[in-house]
């Protein structure tokens, strides 16, 4: 430990970059990441990341004279050194193209062809201490997010992109005797002396690494064949097999709908509570998590199940654009009701959708959805970005949109376009137009998914419908109105009439403009219910106040 401490408090001489003819080959882009190995050293002591690696670069433009190798802007300002066998290596420096990046450039004196390979090392030490990269006494920990490691400029935009720092290969953790770790993939060593615990992490697969490390008690349950694993830094009322149980029958209940779970394994990691801005993070084969959502008796089954479907969505498919956080989190936030309704029945799915639950997030439903609206909150979700109350109207009105469209052209349809997006887009990033001439191309024209996917996708708002009846010679008359502030939706709403000395009567009703007549025979109703089965994104007294001002 002390060689490596003291070699990272050097910064090695770098030669000067070479001359500007060889940067007009390609500027240092289009370099890939095929392996990457890490080995990381904990020193709780000392608020730092400090790691040395090496990773294998192939070149997939057509020449360069070498890679540029991009890093975190806070990090690369500590870099002990980066270095190819044969290359000249430039001082770190700001990566012009974005502000959070620095930039280490590798020349070679003569110009690579398309397929060489290049192996670069590196050692450097990070200060960073904010976000979801943590180093202190409790724990360690950093998430893929952040885009931590190293790795080469790609051919185009975006370049500060955590989706290119995936590779496989091994990522090893140096750590006090009494910590263990979780990474990607499978450990595969784990070795115990008096100084340190070191433990070995191999992925096959292309990861984009994390870590989380600290004074855990370790715990391995098998639940239905799955392994799951339960990392603990204190004692819970709730016993742990409830948390992995309910994980394992979340994965199970999903994976009939999404394909096979992308990793090989998958952890529970508590996280202090006062340690980072997050409830729950997912990782590519594990979760980090805040204590207070490990206290619910039965595990927290809606938290995993949204943490485990960014394993598809977000994990191995990443987003790009504008409202491409629908292609991530609110996917996600779907594989809640999913889960929910394979393992407590339609009825619980849809009081979630409508409402949440005490184990979980309240804002994220259609009270939440129509709390943010009458705040001044809401906006088209294809404009969204990210964070903030973004963040909640793609867990609770996106949310609602997946279901609405999915309730539209059947399951067979919607989950058969999500399997595709997943084999078209795996590894790489999806953008919302994308996700949306998929389901177009994929629905008849009579589930008219263009226009569903323009009204709700490209404004803000949702329906507030008012029913009202008259008699009539021959009946009665049912009036509907919407009398939102913004235009007509397109909706097929069910109707439930009640009628004295009568079963209560469902009709399914169209409506595409501001007000829909529709005559009926016999007598008039003392009750009308609109859309009894909340199938629908519509305004109900049970959600507070009405959003905006009625109009009529």
């Amino acid at each position: 430990m002390s060689i490596l401490l003291s070699s990272l408090c050097v910064l090695l001489a770098s030669p000067a970059l070479q001359a500007s003819g060889a940067e007009s080959l390609n500027n240092g882009s289009g370099w890939s990441l095929a392996t990457l190995d890490l080995e990381l050293f904990i020193v709780p002591e000392e608020p730092e990341i400090l790691y040395t690696g090496s990773m294998l670069l192939t070149l997939e433009a057509e020449r360069s004279q070498g890679p540029d190798i991009l890093l975190k802007g806070a990090l690369a300002k500590r870099i002990a050194f980066m270095e190819a066998e044969g290359a000249q290596s430039s001082e770190p420096r700001r990566f012009e193209h974005q502000e959070k990046a620095g930039v280490v450039s590798l020349r070679f004196p003569e110009a690579l062809e398309r397929g060489a390979q290049v192996r670069v090392e590196f050692e450097y030490i990070g200060a960073l201490q904010e976000g979801q990269i943590l180093i202190g006494k409790s724990i360690a920990l950093a998430s893929w997010v952040e885009a931590w490691t190293p790795w080469p400029r790609p051919a185009a935009e975006p370049y500060f992109s955590a989706e290119a720092t995936r590779a496989p290969g091994t990522t090893t953790l140096h750590m006090p005797p009494d910590w263990y770790g979780v990474s990607n993939g499978r450990r595969v060593q784990r070795v115990v002396d008096e100084d340190e615990a070191l433990e070995t992490w191999h992925s096959e697969q292309a990861t984009a690494r994390s870590f989380c490390a600290g004074p855990y008690a370790e715990t391995r349950y098998s639940v239905e064949g799955r392994e799951v694993t339960v990392y603990l830094l204190e004692d819970k009322p709730v016993p742990a097999i409830e948390q992995a149980k309910s994980l394992a029958q979340a994965l199970d209940a999903m994976e009939e709908h999404f394909g096979p779970y992308p990793y090989p394994n998958y952890a529970i990691a508590e996280v202090p509570m006062e340690r980072g801005e997050f409830g729950a993070s997912s990782e590519q084969g594990f979760i980090m998590v805040k204590p207070n959502f490990l206290d619910h008796a039965g595990g927290n089954l809606a938290l995993f199940a949204h943490e485990a479907a960014h394993g598809w969505w977000g994990n191995l498919v990443g987003q790009r654009g504008l409202g491409s956080i629908l292609c991530s989190e609110s996917l996600a936030q779907y594989g809640c009701v999913i889960a929910i309704e394979a393992l407590e029945g339609r009825a619980a799915a849809t009081e979630f959708l409508r409402f949440s639950r005490d184990s979980y997030i309240p804002m994220q439903s259609a009270r939440g959805y129509f709390w943010l609206a009458r705040n001044g909150f809401d906006m088209p979700l294809s404009q969204m970005t990210s964070g903030g109350h973004m963040h909640t109207l793609s867990d609770s009105k996106a949310t609602w949109v997946f279901h609405m469209l999915r309730e539209r052209i059947g399951d067979e349809l919607f989950f058969g376009t999500l399997r595709r997006l997943l084999g078209k887009y795996g590894g790489s990033t999806m953008s919302l137009d994308d996700l949306r001439a998929e389901f177009i191309a994929t629905a008849p024209a009579s589930a008219h998914v263009t226009l569903f996917l323009e009204q709700w996708l490209d404004r803000d708002g949702a329906p507030i419908l008012e029913a009202s009846w008259s008699s009539k010679e021959t009946g009665f008359e049912l009036l509907i109105q919407q009398v939102q502030e913004q235009e007509p939706y397109d909706l097929d709403l069910d109707v439930e009439l009640s009628i004295e000395g009568e079963e209560p009567r469902r009709e399914r009703i169209h409506l595409g403009s501001r007000a829909t007549r529709i005559p009926f025979p016999g007598k008039p109703p003392t009750a009308v219910v609109l859309d009894p089965d909340h199938r629908l994104l519509i305004w109900h007294p049970d959600y507070g106040d009405r959003p905006g001002s009625a109009v009529k």
